[in-house]
């Protein structure tokens, strides 16, 4: 907890121990005293709560996430990404879901819809592939449909991005992804 408490709040807290003690030792009255170190630390407690509620920091969502790209082109924002400190991998397809190091390593996996998984999962080929994921690894990863085909809004479970989509929509995507981890 302490190092979620920037420079000012921690001056605060050491402010309203420092009262506390000082309370605590020269009065006769220890009600005060406790009711003083009660205030600090129902105020260290909201500065925490606050935090927790504001979205995570560029840095941290640099740090939490492993990106896995599974598609058979190459993908112009997995060099992008990694220009900009992210860690990501790209295969090309699957062959095991259980023993692949990268699906393993990964926390945020973008699976192309078209022409990966087929091996595995025939016709259903990306769905098939990114459903089997889900259904293997559940909530401790994150899955999204990656596809210049169509638009997959509201028609499966998983977020979809466009492989043209911006640098921009793609962080916002992976820092929406990072937080429900």
């Amino acid at each position: 907890m302490l190092n979620r408490i920037n420079k000012n709040e921690g001056v605060i807290s050491l402010l309203g121990l420092v009262l506390t003690i000082t309370t605590f030792f020269l009065s006769d009255q220890k009600l005060w005293a406790a009711g003083i170190f009660v205030l600090t630390i129902l105020i260290v407690l909201g500065f925490h709560l606050r935090e927790r509620g504001q979205p995570k920091k560029f840095s941290h969502v640099q740090q939490m996430a492993k990106i896995l790209f599974i598609d058979d082109k190459d993908c112009q924002i997995v060099t992008s990404l990694r220009r900009n400190n992210f860690d990501v991998r790209k295969i090309d397809d699957v062959l095991s879901l259980v023993a692949d190091p990268d699906i393993q390593w990964s926390n945020i996996i973008f699976v192309d819809y078209k022409d990966v998984g087929k091996k595995l999962f025939g016709k259903k080929e990306g769905l098939g592939l990114i459903s089997e994921l889900k259904r293997i690894y559940g909530t401790g990863k994150r899955y999204v449909i990656y596809s210049s085909i169509q638009d997959f809004d509201g028609l499966v479970e998983f977020p979809y991005i466009r492989k043209n989509a911006s640098y921009d929509e793609f962080i916002s995507l992976i820092t929406a992804e990072v937080t429900k981890l």
